[in-house]
């Protein structure tokens, strides 16, 4: 019965851990939508004919 509660609440961790790291993905690619001259996009996802870096 302890190994299965121990299981379970190890299952429970792992899930909120990928949860969390999915949701710190998605503010970092908000954040590079904001400010694409910061570096984190590359040059095609600018607007046509300019640099990000620019």
């Amino acid at each position: 019965m302890l190994l299965k509660k121990l299981a379970l609440w190890t299952g429970l961790g792992l899930c909120i851990a990928f949860i969390a790291w999915v949701a710190w993905g998605f503010v970092q690619f908000d954040d590079d939508i904001d400010h694409p001259r910061e570096g984190g996009f590359s040059g095609w996802q600018c607007d046509a004919g300019r640099d990000c870096g620019s």
